[in-house]
Protein backbone atom coordinates (compact mmCIF):
# COMPACT_ATOMS: atom_id res chain seq x y z
CA UNK A 1 0.00 0.00 0.00
CA UNK A 2 1.03 3.26 -0.62
CA UNK A 3 2.08 5.23 2.43
CA UNK A 4 3.52 9.04 2.27
CA UNK A 5 6.05 7.54 4.96
CA UNK A 6 7.37 5.18 2.11
CA UNK A 7 8.70 8.07 -0.41
CA UNK A 8 10.45 10.82 0.13
CA UNK A 9 10.28 13.04 3.35
CA UNK A 10 9.27 16.31 2.12
CA UNK A 11 6.17 14.37 1.13
CA UNK A 12 5.08 14.07 4.49
CA UNK A 13 4.47 18.20 5.30
CA UNK A 14 1.87 18.03 1.98
CA UNK A 15 -1.10 16.61 1.41
CA UNK A 16 -2.88 16.72 -2.38
CA UNK A 17 -6.23 16.45 -4.56
CA UNK A 18 -8.05 15.84 -8.10
CA UNK A 19 -11.02 15.43 -9.83
CA UNK A 20 -15.46 14.96 -9.04
CA UNK A 21 -17.85 13.72 -7.10
CA UNK A 22 -20.28 10.60 -7.56
CA UNK A 23 -23.28 8.84 -8.37
CA UNK A 24 -23.56 5.88 -5.86
CA UNK A 25 -25.24 2.71 -6.72
CA UNK A 26 -27.07 1.00 -3.13
CA UNK A 27 -27.10 0.11 0.17
CA UNK A 28 -24.30 -3.24 1.17
CA UNK A 29 -26.94 -5.38 1.34
CA UNK A 30 -29.38 -3.24 -0.34
CA UNK A 31 -30.47 -6.76 -1.43
CA UNK A 32 -31.55 -8.47 1.09
CA UNK A 33 -33.88 -11.89 0.66
CA UNK A 34 -37.17 -12.31 1.84
CA UNK A 35 -39.17 -15.32 1.91
CA UNK A 36 -40.85 -15.49 -1.53
CA UNK A 37 -44.40 -16.26 -2.27
CA UNK A 38 -45.44 -19.42 -3.14
CA UNK A 39 -44.54 -20.14 -7.09
CA UNK A 40 -41.76 -17.22 -6.90
CA UNK A 41 -37.91 -18.25 -6.60
CA UNK A 42 -37.45 -18.74 -2.62
CA UNK A 43 -34.35 -16.66 -3.39
CA UNK A 44 -36.03 -13.73 -4.94
CA UNK A 45 -34.29 -10.47 -3.73
CA UNK A 46 -36.12 -7.29 -3.05
CA UNK A 47 -34.13 -3.95 -4.08
CA UNK A 48 -34.69 -0.97 -0.90
CA UNK A 49 -34.98 2.26 -2.77
CA UNK A 50 -32.77 5.39 -2.37
CA UNK A 51 -34.68 6.76 0.22
CA UNK A 52 -34.95 3.61 2.33
CA UNK A 53 -31.17 3.30 2.07
CA UNK A 54 -30.57 6.96 2.84
CA UNK A 55 -32.52 6.26 6.07
CA UNK A 56 -31.01 3.25 6.60
CA UNK A 57 -27.31 5.23 6.58
CA UNK A 58 -28.69 8.07 8.68
CA UNK A 59 -29.60 5.47 11.77
CA UNK A 60 -26.12 4.03 10.79
CA UNK A 61 -24.39 6.83 10.89
CA UNK A 62 -25.69 8.31 14.04
CA UNK A 63 -24.89 5.11 15.64
CA UNK A 64 -21.39 6.38 14.69
CA UNK A 65 -20.52 3.73 11.69
CA UNK A 66 -18.10 5.74 9.61
CA UNK A 67 -19.26 4.22 6.25
CA UNK A 68 -22.72 4.74 6.51
CA UNK A 69 -21.75 8.40 7.42
CA UNK A 70 -20.15 8.66 4.26
CA UNK A 71 -22.45 6.39 2.28
CA UNK A 72 -25.10 8.90 3.10
CA UNK A 73 -22.93 12.07 2.40
CA UNK A 74 -22.59 10.51 -1.09
CA UNK A 75 -26.85 10.29 -0.81
CA UNK A 76 -27.03 14.08 -0.12
CA UNK A 77 -24.20 14.84 -2.60
CA UNK A 78 -26.03 13.66 -5.34
CA UNK A 79 -29.82 14.12 -4.53
CA UNK A 80 -30.28 10.31 -4.32
CA UNK A 81 -33.67 9.71 -2.07
CA UNK A 82 -33.24 12.58 -0.70
CA UNK A 83 -32.83 16.22 -1.60
CA UNK A 84 -29.64 17.40 -2.45
CA UNK A 85 -27.65 18.96 0.22
CA UNK A 86 -23.67 19.38 -0.36
CA UNK A 87 -22.81 21.52 2.43
CA UNK A 88 -24.05 18.70 4.85
CA UNK A 89 -22.58 15.97 2.13
CA UNK A 90 -19.32 17.68 3.35
CA UNK A 91 -19.77 18.00 6.70
CA UNK A 92 -20.71 13.98 6.65
CA UNK A 93 -17.75 13.03 4.67
CA UNK A 94 -15.48 15.26 7.12
CA UNK A 95 -17.17 13.09 10.09
CA UNK A 96 -16.86 9.75 8.12
CA UNK A 97 -12.96 10.45 7.54
CA UNK A 98 -12.39 11.41 11.49
CA UNK A 99 -13.90 8.37 12.06
CA UNK A 100 -11.62 6.15 10.20
CA UNK A 101 -13.09 6.02 6.56
CA UNK A 102 -9.90 6.60 3.73
CA UNK A 103 -12.84 7.05 1.09
CA UNK A 104 -14.33 9.38 2.93
CA UNK A 105 -11.18 11.96 3.37
CA UNK A 106 -10.95 11.56 -0.43
CA UNK A 107 -13.89 12.54 -0.98
CA UNK A 108 -13.84 15.60 1.32
CA UNK A 109 -10.68 16.25 -0.82
CA UNK A 110 -12.30 16.46 -3.78
CA UNK A 111 -15.27 18.91 -2.64
CA UNK A 112 -13.06 21.02 -0.82
CA UNK A 113 -10.66 21.48 -4.15
CA UNK A 114 -13.82 22.17 -6.40
CA UNK A 115 -15.91 24.00 -4.21
CA UNK A 116 -18.88 21.78 -3.84
CA UNK A 117 -20.94 22.24 -0.77
CA UNK A 118 -17.74 24.24 0.74
CA UNK A 119 -15.70 27.41 -0.03
CA UNK A 120 -13.16 26.18 -3.01
CA UNK A 121 -10.03 25.47 -0.05
CA UNK A 122 -7.16 23.48 -2.28
CA UNK A 123 -4.58 23.61 0.77
CA UNK A 124 -7.16 21.91 2.68
CA UNK A 125 -8.09 19.49 -0.16
CA UNK A 126 -4.22 18.43 0.16
CA UNK A 127 -4.97 17.82 3.99
CA UNK A 128 -7.81 15.69 3.18
CA UNK A 129 -5.93 13.40 0.51
CA UNK A 130 -2.90 13.06 2.32
CA UNK A 131 -4.74 11.38 5.11
CA UNK A 132 -6.83 9.24 2.74
CA UNK A 133 -3.74 8.12 0.85
CA UNK A 134 -2.22 7.58 4.47
CA UNK A 135 -5.33 5.19 4.92
CA UNK A 136 -4.74 3.41 2.22
CA UNK A 137 -6.82 4.98 -0.47
CA UNK A 138 -5.03 4.69 -3.86
CA UNK A 139 -7.66 7.26 -5.54
CA UNK A 140 -6.60 9.68 -2.75
CA UNK A 141 -3.29 8.93 -3.20
CA UNK A 142 -3.24 9.78 -7.03
CA UNK A 143 -5.24 13.41 -5.94
CA UNK A 144 -2.42 13.96 -3.87
CA UNK A 145 0.34 13.43 -6.76
CA UNK A 146 -1.95 14.97 -9.11
CA UNK A 147 -2.19 18.43 -6.67
CA UNK A 148 1.35 18.35 -6.06
CA UNK A 149 2.19 17.88 -10.02
CA UNK A 150 0.02 20.73 -10.62
CA UNK A 151 0.88 23.44 -7.31
CA UNK A 152 -2.72 23.22 -6.01
CA UNK A 153 -3.07 24.56 -2.21
CA UNK A 154 1.01 24.37 -2.29
CA UNK A 155 4.46 24.11 -3.74
CA UNK A 156 4.47 22.48 -7.38
CA UNK A 157 6.80 19.43 -6.95
CA UNK A 158 6.70 17.53 -9.74
CA UNK A 159 9.58 14.90 -8.56
CA UNK A 160 7.34 14.18 -5.24
CA UNK A 161 4.27 14.11 -7.08
CA UNK A 162 5.94 11.06 -9.83
CA UNK A 163 7.12 9.26 -6.37
CA UNK A 164 3.58 9.07 -5.26
CA UNK A 165 1.88 8.18 -8.46
CA UNK A 166 4.59 5.46 -9.08
CA UNK A 167 3.76 4.28 -5.89
CA UNK A 168 -0.07 3.96 -6.56
CA UNK A 169 0.38 2.52 -9.89
CA UNK A 170 2.40 -0.53 -7.76
CA UNK A 171 -0.22 -0.84 -5.91
CA UNK A 172 -2.80 -1.24 -8.86
CA UNK A 173 -4.11 1.99 -9.67
CA UNK A 174 -3.85 2.25 -13.75
CA UNK A 175 -4.90 5.69 -13.85
CA UNK A 176 -1.60 6.17 -11.64
CA UNK A 177 0.53 4.74 -14.06
CA UNK A 178 -0.77 6.80 -16.89
CA UNK A 179 -0.46 10.19 -14.44
CA UNK A 180 3.33 9.25 -13.55
CA UNK A 181 3.76 8.13 -17.42
CA UNK A 182 2.55 11.55 -18.20
CA UNK A 183 4.78 13.39 -16.41
CA UNK A 184 7.84 11.03 -17.34
CA UNK A 185 7.47 11.70 -21.41
CA UNK A 186 7.20 15.59 -20.65
CA UNK A 187 10.47 15.39 -18.82
CA UNK A 188 8.23 18.22 -16.03
CA UNK A 189 10.42 19.27 -13.34
CA UNK A 190 12.09 15.68 -13.68
CA UNK A 191 14.67 13.89 -16.32
CA UNK A 192 13.20 13.14 -19.45
CA UNK A 193 12.62 9.08 -19.68
CA UNK A 194 10.42 8.18 -22.46
CA UNK A 195 11.22 4.04 -22.33
CA UNK A 196 10.10 4.53 -19.07
CA UNK A 197 6.66 6.26 -19.74
CA UNK A 198 5.83 3.95 -22.42
CA UNK A 199 6.46 0.73 -20.09
CA UNK A 200 4.19 2.56 -17.63
CA UNK A 201 0.92 3.34 -20.55
CA UNK A 202 1.54 -0.26 -21.40
CA UNK A 203 0.89 -0.83 -17.73
CA UNK A 204 -2.31 1.21 -17.66
CA UNK A 205 -3.75 0.10 -20.72
CA UNK A 206 -3.08 -3.21 -19.35
CA UNK A 207 -5.00 -2.71 -15.88
CA UNK A 208 -7.97 -1.23 -18.17
CA UNK A 209 -7.12 2.82 -18.42
CA UNK A 210 -8.20 3.87 -22.34
CA UNK A 211 -5.73 7.09 -22.29
CA UNK A 212 -2.48 5.16 -21.10
CA UNK A 213 -3.75 2.97 -24.32
CA UNK A 214 -3.76 6.07 -26.62
CA UNK A 215 -1.15 7.76 -25.45
CA UNK A 216 0.98 4.26 -25.94
CA UNK A 217 -0.93 4.44 -29.53
CA UNK A 218 0.58 8.24 -29.80
CA UNK A 219 3.94 7.18 -28.46
CA UNK A 220 4.13 4.69 -31.54
CA UNK A 221 2.86 7.41 -33.76
CA UNK A 222 5.78 9.60 -32.83
CA UNK A 223 8.67 6.90 -32.14
CA UNK A 224 9.22 8.29 -28.85
CA UNK A 225 10.48 5.77 -26.46
CA UNK A 226 9.27 2.89 -29.15
CA UNK A 227 10.09 2.38 -32.85
CA UNK A 228 7.97 4.53 -34.83
CA UNK A 229 5.06 2.80 -36.48
CA UNK A 230 1.61 3.09 -37.67
CA UNK A 231 0.52 -0.04 -37.55
CA UNK A 232 1.36 -0.81 -33.85
CA UNK A 233 0.21 2.72 -32.82
CA UNK A 234 -3.35 1.52 -34.56
CA UNK A 235 -3.24 -1.41 -32.32
CA UNK A 236 -3.09 0.60 -28.89
CA UNK A 237 -5.69 2.93 -30.49
CA UNK A 238 -8.31 0.14 -31.20
CA UNK A 239 -8.06 -0.52 -27.26
CA UNK A 240 -8.37 2.68 -26.23
CA UNK A 241 -11.59 3.44 -28.72
CA UNK A 242 -12.92 -0.42 -27.57
CA UNK A 243 -13.09 1.59 -24.45
CA UNK A 244 -14.92 4.48 -25.09
CA UNK A 245 -12.01 7.09 -25.58
CA UNK A 246 -13.21 9.19 -28.54
CA UNK A 247 -9.88 11.27 -29.17
CA UNK A 248 -8.40 7.81 -30.25
CA UNK A 249 -11.56 6.66 -32.47
CA UNK A 250 -11.01 9.83 -34.44
CA UNK A 251 -7.18 8.96 -35.04
CA UNK A 252 -7.81 5.65 -35.61
CA UNK A 253 -10.43 6.53 -38.43
CA UNK A 254 -7.99 8.95 -40.05
CA UNK A 255 -5.82 5.97 -40.25
CA UNK A 256 -8.00 3.83 -41.67
CA UNK A 257 -9.07 6.58 -44.02
CA UNK A 258 -5.46 7.32 -45.41
CA UNK A 259 -4.30 3.87 -45.16
CA UNK A 260 -2.02 4.36 -42.63
CA UNK A 261 -0.43 1.45 -40.76
CA UNK A 262 -4.01 -0.76 -41.30
CA UNK A 263 -5.59 -1.43 -45.17
CA UNK A 264 -7.38 1.06 -46.46
CA UNK A 265 -11.39 1.11 -45.27
CA UNK A 266 -13.69 4.19 -46.10
CA UNK A 267 -16.57 2.48 -44.39
CA UNK A 268 -14.66 1.31 -40.91
CA UNK A 269 -13.21 4.87 -41.19
CA UNK A 270 -16.10 6.27 -41.17
CA UNK A 271 -17.59 4.06 -38.74
CA UNK A 272 -14.89 5.25 -36.58
CA UNK A 273 -15.15 8.84 -36.89
CA UNK A 274 -18.81 8.86 -36.15
CA UNK A 275 -18.51 7.09 -32.85
CA UNK A 276 -15.38 9.62 -32.09
CA UNK A 277 -18.11 12.42 -33.10
CA UNK A 278 -20.86 10.65 -31.09
CA UNK A 279 -18.18 10.28 -27.89
CA UNK A 280 -17.76 14.11 -27.93
CA UNK A 281 -15.25 14.71 -30.58
CA UNK A 282 -16.42 17.53 -32.65
CA UNK A 283 -13.09 17.84 -35.18
CA UNK A 284 -14.23 13.92 -35.61
CA UNK A 285 -18.37 14.86 -36.57
CA UNK A 286 -19.15 16.26 -40.10
CA UNK A 287 -20.39 19.38 -41.10
CA UNK A 288 -23.05 20.05 -38.97
CA UNK A 289 -22.98 17.44 -36.89
CA UNK A 290 -21.32 18.41 -33.76
CA UNK A 291 -20.55 16.11 -30.77
CA UNK A 292 -21.06 16.75 -27.03
CA UNK A 293 -17.84 18.48 -26.57
CA UNK A 294 -14.86 19.93 -28.36
CA UNK A 295 -11.59 18.04 -28.16
CA UNK A 296 -10.06 18.03 -31.12
CA UNK A 297 -9.08 14.90 -33.07
CA UNK A 298 -9.00 16.06 -36.86
CA UNK A 299 -5.56 15.72 -37.83
CA UNK A 300 -4.69 15.52 -34.35
CA UNK A 301 -1.53 13.45 -32.32
CA UNK A 302 -3.08 10.69 -30.11
CA UNK A 303 -0.49 11.43 -27.38
CA UNK A 304 -1.31 14.96 -27.30
CA UNK A 305 -3.16 15.19 -23.70
CA UNK A 306 -0.21 16.23 -21.97
CA UNK A 307 -0.92 17.45 -18.55
CA UNK A 308 -0.31 14.78 -15.58
CA UNK A 309 -4.15 15.03 -15.15
CA UNK A 310 -4.57 13.34 -18.54
CA UNK A 311 -5.83 10.15 -16.03
CA UNK A 312 -7.98 9.00 -18.83
CA UNK A 313 -10.93 10.52 -18.89
CA UNK A 314 -10.90 10.46 -15.44
CA UNK A 315 -11.16 13.57 -13.57
CA UNK A 316 -12.85 16.67 -13.99
CA UNK A 317 -16.67 16.81 -13.31
CA UNK A 318 -19.02 14.62 -11.49
CA UNK A 319 -19.22 10.99 -11.75
CA UNK A 320 -15.98 10.77 -12.97
CA UNK A 321 -13.61 8.35 -11.23
CA UNK A 322 -12.14 9.86 -8.64
CA UNK A 323 -15.37 10.83 -7.34
CA UNK A 324 -16.59 10.24 -3.97
CA UNK A 325 -17.14 6.85 -4.18
CA UNK A 326 -20.17 5.02 -4.62
CA UNK A 327 -21.61 3.30 -1.15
Amino acid sequence: MVRRSSVPGSMRALTAPVVAVVALAALAGACKKKAAPAGDDAGARVRITAAEAAAAFEAACEEGDAESCRNLGVLLFEGSGVPADPARASALHERACEGGSAAACNNLGLMLLQGHGVDPDPARARRWFGRACDGGNLFGCRNLGLAIARGDGGPREPAVALSILRAACDDGLSLACTNAATILAAGDGVPRDAVAAVKLWHRACDGGDPAGCRLLGGAYLRGDGVPQGAAAAAVWLERACARNDGFACGVLGELYRDGKGVTRDEAKAQRLLARACALGEVAACPPGGGGDDGGASGGGDAGAAAGPADGGASGGGPGGPDAPDAP
